[in-house]
């Protein structure tokens, strides 16, 4: 096993990738152990303290601690969302990573956690129910006939073309 920091802190995003929790949370709290001062180990490290070991508090701490060093990281805003998830915080989690996308507005993973949350568009015409048959038409017809206005822009049009 690796020792230095750097080394368990890659080993710990690998073993993330591969859904690896347990094997994740640990590499990462030897990265923290060995430099405190770290924001990256803090936020990662928090967050998988939290998901994996239900140590909530201690997530929530360090995430925070994370982005208050570092604030323009959008990684650290998903990590914290993430957290806020755990301890049953959706409405706290979603603000996050719209944070998060506003720093970095082409993050899949920050996408991919607000569409899995049921984060919809607003409705076409606001001051109606998004039930009302003319919202619900008028929204089919715009998505269908106009679908650029209502797609992301960035690197997930190249799957949508094909």
């Amino acid at each position: 096993m690796p020792e230095d920091a750097k080394e368990n802190f890659l080993l710990g995003k690998k073993y993330l990738k591969k859904g690896a929790m347990e094997d994740a949370a640990r590499a990462f709290e030897k990265a923290h152990r060995e430099d405190k001062g770290n924001p990256a180990y803090m936020s990662y490290y928090g967050m998988c303290a939290a998901l994996r070991w239900g140590k909530i508090g201690m997530g929530l701490e360090l995430c925070t601690k994370a982005i208050k060093k570092e604030f323009f990281k959008a990684e650290y805003y998903l990590n914290l969302g993430k957290v806020y998830l755990a301890a049953g915080n959706k409405k706290g989690a979603v603000t996050l990573f719209k944070k998060g996308l506003s720093i970095e507005p082409d993050n899949e993973e920050l996408h991919e956690m607000l569409v899995d949350l049921g984060l919809r568009k607003r409705a076409v015409i606001p001051f109606l129910k998004r039930s009302n048959p003319v919202n619900k038409y008028l929204g089919i017809f715009f998505r269908r006939t106009l679908p650029e206005i209502f797609r992301r822009k960035g690197p997930a049009k190249k799957d949508e073309e094909t």
